[in-house]
């Protein structure tokens, strides 16, 4: 059972705004999912005193308000500023705050388009790969002709989301440009594991003898593909397809119905990565 939150201060008619993204919050609550949400984009603009004020009369939380006043005469950093407010309101776990005030830390100097490749980043370690592959091509329309080595990051992060979504040949030709771009040895070795992953073994094989130089980045797959596979044969996964395995061949009538669960399980799942 979900927790129980209870509102803090008001909520005002009278909206603050974050004009640099477009958003505006008409509570504490809000706030505090717009500083969650967008860390990466956020910076030194929050430490204002409008916002303090408008915290303190519009959401009629003065005691909030006479906390963050002293904090801007003090140079407190970004990070130090949001867990003031978020430990307030108290809708987030500790670890979850510690986890918000990182990003800000992380976050401060990069610039704009740096800020917003790694708000992207997240979205595809959250494995929400669709909205994440959208989000990066708008970014690289948006981004200057002399931002090679970021277009390079860019292209491999959206090659990986690509692989998330199975979609190997694709992936390589994205890897494949991030090499070409920066020369990074881990783009190549990728865009050979999308290869391999794209391709029926033996055309890999031949695909892999027709290249001229990687013999090194080819061994290094290989290296790397062992060691997932020995730590397949480890996993939990593999215990669970073997018990179905088993259950199967007894002819248990347990295994129809947990592996009709399974299944519809990582259809939720797949949903959820491709729709975000």
């Amino acid at each position: 059972m979900g927790r129980i939150l209870l509102q803090t201060g008001e909520y005002t008619t009278t909206p603050y705004s974050f004009d640099n993204l477009g958003i505006k919050v008409y509570s504490i609550e809000e706030l505090c999912y717009v500083l969650r949400e967008n860390a990466f984009l956020l910076d030194r603009e929050i430490l204002d005193k409008r916002l303090i004020k408008w915290i303190g009369d519009a959401l009629k939380l003065p005691e909030l308000a006479s906390m963050l006043s002293p904090l801007l005469h003090n140079k407190t950093s970004v990070g130090a500023f949001v867990r003031v407010i978020l430990s307030y309101v108290g809708i987030y776990t500790e670890d979850e705050i510690g986890r918000i005030e990182e990003l800000f830390y992380q976050g401060m100097g990069l610039n704009a388009y740096e800020k917003l490749k790694t708000h992207i980043d997240h979205m595809v370690e959250s494995r929400k790969y669709t909205p994440a592959i959208i989000e990066y091509d708008a970014l690289m329309t948006r981004l200057p002709e002399n931002e090679t080595i970021l277009r390079a990051k860019i292209l491999h992060n959206k090659a990986t989301a690509l692989c998330g979504l199975f979609l190997f040949e694709e992936a390589a030709l994205h890897f494949e440009e991030a090499y070409r771009l920066d020369g990074d040895r881990d783009s190549f070795i990728s865009y050979l594991a999308a290869k391999r992953l794209a391709m029926k073994e033996g055309d890999y094989i031949s695909f892999a003898a027709g290249l001229t130089d990687g013999y090194e980045d080819m061994l290094e797959l290989e290296r790397r593909m062992e060691t997932l596979q020995a730590q397949w044969e480890q996993s939990e996964e593999k215990q669970f397809l073997e018990r179905r395995s088993q259950l199967k061949r007894e002819r248990d009538v347990s295994y129809y119905s947990e592996t009709d669960y399974k299944i519809q399980d990582l259809k939720n799942r797949y949903r959820e990565n491709v729709n975000g």
